[in-house]
């Protein structure tokens, strides 16, 4: 008896080590085999998301080079523009027309930082965001991206995506869009399209067309 448990087991130790041979022998010959050039969707997936990822942080040295904030800053602005939709050059060119990024700007009516945001303004965005308000925190470039891209977002959304509009409503408020819009002051086709939205615009496009050659 003891004998036949004796030859049973040893019987599946053969088979086992059998099994456990032929598996390395298939993954051995698997790794000789030459890779085929036709990508899984996964590795799609992998060679997008390096190539995104790749493309971002040549956007954040770009921001980084031409506004002279720092790399975090940039890459916070980059993170917020994505979660809020909205296009990083637009805003970019924001931030040239109201303070040529100076983080430090004053304007004549008490706006500050880089998107040159009304006190007014300021504090009812810090506050639909939950943020405790102080007007000096509008110098600090983060706090003052992150102001106005929920300012620029919420407008942008509010005009169902109309660039114009919202960056004409940015500078005028609301009101001032309303009015601009029925006196059509506009000297363009566009009645909500503003000197100071098409210059934003102008810079939109300048910056693009550098980041196409920065990148390359």
């Amino acid at each position: 008896m003891k004998h036949e448990k004796y030859l049973a087991t040893l019987v599946s130790i053969c088979f086992v080590s059998y099994f456990m041979m032929f598996n390395i022998s298939v993954t051995a010959d698997a790794k000789d085999m030459p890779v085929s050039t036709n990508l899984s969707k996964d590795d799609s997936v992998v060679y997008i998301l390096k190539d995104t990822y790749i493309k971002d942080q040549k956007l954040i040295e770009y921001a980084k080079n031409l506004t002279d904030l720092s790399y975090e800053d940039c890459s916070f602005m980059l993170e917020e523009c994505k979660r809020s939709h909205i296009d990083p050059f637009v805003l970019l060119g924001l931030m040239k027309r109201e303070s040529n990024f100076d983080q430090y700007a004053v304007g004549q009516a008490g706006e500050r930082g880089l998107g040159q945001l009304m006190e007014s303004t300021a504090n009812i965005v810090a506050e639909n965001l939950g943020y405790d308000h102080n007007p000096d925190k509008l110098f600090n470039p983060k706090y003052n991206i992150k102001l106005t891209i929920s300012q620029l977002s919420y407008l942008y959304n509010l005009y169902e995506k109309d660039i114009n509009k919202a960056l004409t409503a940015y500078n005028r408020g609301q009101q001032g869009l309303s009015e601009y819009m029925k006196e059509k002051r506009s000297p363009y086709k566009n009645l909500a399209m503003s000197e100071y939205s098409a210059q934003i615009l102008d810079y939109t496009n300048e910056f693009k067309e550098e980041f196409v050659k920065y990148k390359n």
